[in-house]
């Protein structure tokens, strides 16, 4: 099983020096470990990661001037213009929350997808000056935008920009700029969604205006944005997300309560993943962001709560909408090529992100989804699989397109629909080169080979307190082999995909297990196999029991 891959196994001097620190199972050592965990300094911070340990805001290059700008623009109106996505619209309620509280006289604005697309608009500047605006704030957005920038400017509207993409070889002409991956910044953390950039241009202002706001209120937004624009919870990451979830589960605000209210328990980075990111994406997706940034400002129960049901029509139509690109795009797929590039003149541009993420899932390559936006101009989304920057391959290709712009792993682009042909040869030409002519195939990593006797109770809720997982610090895996079913399977599940049963490793030692995608391989399965899985607990009427949920299995011949 060459696509099995255990992660690299440390010296046993530091692993048994940890151990005796921590008083705590040799495998949970070497699960800390590999996260760079090596003391009892560095573990410490890592299971209470201490808010004031956030490094200093005035390190980003330009905070200094941007926080004096704002100040001396107390009595000005200034715009905050956010992206429709839930990093862009978490970024602009922020901000909005903060300076009100703070007297400022505010706008917000979020572009429309379908009539302005992504990022600066000139419809957004004509808005600006039509309200006499003094400055505009982006956020999530901006990094890239020269031309919106001079025209802004040429109406005597300064901008300052909040962003965490890429820059190009020219920055915009602005006052200033927000972005630690920007030249000559030296912010010692460069892994910042838009919203993390935004909240520390709120610790700034509050430093420097010496404000007693409480500024880690604000905390659940720079949470809901981080993992939903999956950044690696690391350093910064992870210690605003984890005070941020807290917020959330202590002290939800209003708007998120009804999203709230449908989840069992505890709020934790898988359900901000899978359940409150794609509700509020869903608006961005579907018709516009601003409902969005009205519902997380909003104070008004009764306002709130239509505001949020609205949401949730659109969550709904957008799964609709989605499923039928995700089949129609499939019939398209060519498996003798190493990207899929796929195109449906009627598509919805708000689901293409998440329909190359299904198609990834399905085909594992790098995928360019694209539908006709307006004018005979194609429009998509990018999506790659691991170690491949599908990024640089855009700009590889950026003589053929129009506009190009996103991550290593996530991007967008816009090309002429007369260049498709041209462009679909061109990047399939370029990833084939660059891997070698070697098809792309999913790999799967595992932390520890180890036998159900380590997971206990006690074992189980140390690696639960190592949340928040995910990108820099994934929950973990393990591998157990020659195990065997061990009680007749149970199907569970509108559809009854997801299998539940017992199941017991070489040594007789016996857990609970739940599977959610491997009905047809666990079916009259009698003889010995090897499993990746997750471990969790699970509590029923008070009662705790450790349940593993299966990933992957290998049954041996």
């Amino acid at each position: 099983m060459k696509n099995w891959i255990e992660k690299e196994q440390l010296e046993e001097d530091i692993l048994q020096s940890l151990k005796k620190d921590l008083k705590i199972d040799d495998f949970i050592c070497t699960l800390l470990l590999q996260r760079e965990v090596d003391s009892l300094k560095k573990a410490q911070n890592f299971f209470r990661p201490d808010i004031n340990l956030l490094h200093d805001p005035f390190l980003m290059k330009d905070m200094k001037k941007v926080v004096e700008k704002i100040q001396n623009l107390k009595e000005h109106r200034i715009m905050i213009l956010g992206d429709y996505d839930v990093d862009g619209t978490t970024s602009t309620a922020m901000l909005y929350k903060y300076f009100k509280n703070m007297g400022y006289d505010l706008l917000y604005y979020i572009p429309d997808r379908y009539e302005e697309g992504y990022g600066v608009s000139e419809k957004a500047i004509e808005y600006a000056e039509i309200n006499k605006v003094s400055l505009i704030i982006t956020v999530d957005c901006g990094i890239k935008a020269i031309h919106q920038v001079d025209l802004s400017n040429s109406k005597n509207i300064e901008v300052v920009i909040c962003d965490h993409h890429l820059p190009g070889e020219q920055v915009p002409n602005a006052f200033g700029i927000l972005n630690p991956k920007q030249e000559n910044c030296h912010y010692p953390f460069k892994e910042l969604c838009g919203c993390g950039i935004a909240y520390k241009l709120i610790t700034a202002h509050n430093s420097f205006t010496e404000s007693s706001i409480d500024t880690s209120i604000f905390l659940d937004f720079v949470a809901l944005a981080t993992i939903s624009d999956m950044m690696p919870l690391i350093d910064e990451n992870r210690i605003m997300v984890f005070h941020g979830l807290n917020v959330i589960n202590s002290k939800p605000r209003i708007g998120l309560r009804n999203f709230l209210k449908s989840i069992n328990g505890k709020i934790d980075e898988s359900k901000i993943s899978f359940n409150i990111g794609p509700r509020i994406n869903a608006a961005g997706r579907m018709k516009t962001g601003k409902i969005i940034v009205d519902l997380l400002i909003e104070e008004d129960i009764n306002i709130a709560n239509s505001l949020s049901n609205d949401v949730e029509h659109l969550n709904q139509n957008r799964r609709r909408i989605e499923k039928s690109v995700v089949d129609e795009a499939l019939r398209q797929i060519d498996n003798q090529r190493y990207t899929n590039i796929v195109y449906g003149e009627g598509w919805n541009q708000g689901v293409l992100g998440i329909v190359a993420s299904r198609l990834i899932e399905s085909s594992y390559k790098p995928t360019v989804v694209l539908t006709e936006s307006n004018d005979k101009i194609l429009t998509g989304s990018v999506r790659s699989v691991k170690d491949y920057d599908v990024y640089k391959s855009l700009s590889d290709c950026q003589d053929n397109l129009l506009q190009y712009g996103g991550h290593k792993y996530a991007a967008g682009l816009k090309l002429k629909k007369s260049n498709f042909d041209i462009f679909k040869n061109q990047f399939e030409s370029i990833v084939k080169d660059s891997v070698g002519n070697k098809m792309f195939t999913r790999s799967f990593h595992y932390d520890l080979l180890i036998d159900f006797s380590k997971l206990t109770i006690e074992n189980i809720k140390i690696i639960q307190r190592m949340a928040p997982f995910g990108l820099g610090n994934k929950r973990p895996v393990f591998r157990t082999n020659n195990c065997l079913i061990d009680s007749e399977l149970k199907y569970l599940g509108k559809d009854q995909q997801i299998v539940k049963s017992i199941i017991k490793d070489k040594y007789e030692t016996k857990l609970s297990f739940i599977c959610f995608e491997k009905k047809s391989d666990l079916v009259g399965l009698k003889s010995p196999f090897d499993i990746l899985y997750n471990v969790n607990l699970n509590t029923f009427s008070g009662q705790e029991t450790v349940e593993i949920i299966i990933r992957e299995l290998y049954i041996k011949k």
